[in-house]
């Protein structure tokens, strides 16, 4: 199992720094999703690492050895694009023997590696279909296998599951997972899905503008993101400003306006230090009196999707929060220019220190 590392890799179009200085280590048999805004350099980076093209600076190691200037079939990767890339004429056996027959590998040798395969992949029934006779997710999971025909340990998965509808994607997420994990490979995945990056990742790298702004396991930059981008970016999140007016052994006091204030876990500032309060959507709770920290406002906005009634709520001080709250249809729901209470743990605020330009800092671009 390779380990991947990049050592202060760039790679500029004209004016455009694609990848601006990246580091990264990838241990051996990590699965590693990368996610970020468009344009933010994640496909930049998965081919610097294959070797499709080549960074302006910076070095590439794989499996300890420098590969910055190999060749890509000397790389020993498996690649899996978006769009699915299959030989049309050729039927699901003849698409994953491909590159086993072109490097000459014996045919008694490449058999039960093929069948293996195939029994992995669970299309053994299928060996002589050609791809459009496929389902959509059945021709991506033949895609994988001819990648992994290839007896790589480090596979880049390059928004593999991007053309395939909700259902289908969500399904065959956790068996690309397993299979990875099966074989024991190294895995980097590029996807502009937040959900898939975080429900099949052992760590997520977030990035933004070329950089890597955080990397962390899932949980931890869900609950506590250390870049206050991170937290804007994955899953959602409210922003309000203030000041810091006391702190305690217990945590620090933020004052956020029009006598709106808010306790939290964080003793690391200092009383006046001006800071930005984040919070989550759905740890915002109504109608719980046991909570010490209450903010009052008027129901401007109700939406429903699934089981999901997510609401837009104007504070005193005319901020505007989004609350998230499982519908219940025995429970008597918020309307428009309802007065609410919303309490907030505070062991579920998060404090960063303010930014020069905040704007800046929480822009998706």
């Amino acid at each position: 199992m390779p380990e991947v590392r990049l050592v202060n890799v760039t790679k500029r179009y004209g004016k455009i720094v694609a990848n601006d200085n990246i580091s990264l280590t990838i241990k051996d048999g990590e699965y590693v999703s990368v996610i970020g805004p468009s344009g933010c350099g994640k496909t930049t980076m998965i081919k610097n690492i294959a070797g499709i093209i080549k960074p302006d600076n910076g070095e590439i190691y794989i499996g300890g050895k420098l590969a910055t200037d190999l060749p890509i079939e000397e790389r020993g990767i498996g690649y899996v694009f978006q769009n699915i890339a299959l030989f049309p004429h050729m039927t699901v056996w003849d698409n994953i023997t491909y590159g086993p027959k072109v490097k000459g590998l014996p045919q008694e040798e490449m058999r039960p590696l093929a069948l293996e395969m195939l029994e992995m992949i669970k299309l053994g029934a299928r060996s002589d279909a050609y791809p459009d006779e496929l389902s959509g997710g059945t021709q991506q999971k033949t895609a994988v296998a001819r990648a992994l025909m290839s007896r790589a340990k480090l596979l880049l998965l390059d928004e593999p599951l991007g053309a395939l509808d909700v259902k289908v994607r969500s399904e065959l997420r956790y068996e690309l997972r397993k299979l990875v994990k099966d074989l024991k490979l190294t895995a980097l995945h590029v996807t502009h899905d937040q959900e898939e990056a975080m429900s099949i990742s052992d760590r997520v790298i977030v990035m933004k503008r070329g950089s890597i702004v955080e990397a962390g396991a899932p949980i931890d930059l869900y609950s506590r993101p250390k870049n206050i981008f991170t937290a804007n970016f994955v899953s959602e999140a409210n922003f309000l400003t203030g000041i810091i007016t006391q702190i305690t052994d217990e945590g620090s006091l933020v004052d956020v306006g029009d006598n709106l204030q808010l306790m939290t876990k964080s003793t690391d500032k200092k009383i006046g230090d001006r800071v930005v309060i984040a919070f989550r959507p759905e740890f915002a709770s109504i109608g719980d009196k046991k909570m010490i920290n209450k903010l009052s406002g008027t129901v401007v906005e109700v939406l429903y999707s699934g089981s999901i009634i997510r609401l837009k709520v104007r504070l005193a001080n005319d901020d505007l929060v989004d609350v998230k709250r499982t519908l219940r249809f025995e429970t008597l729901m918020p309307t428009i220019s309802d007065k609410v209470t919303m309490t907030i743990s505070p062991n579920n605020i998060l404090v960063y220190s303010y930014p020069e330009n905040l704007n800046k800092e929480l822009a998706l671009e």
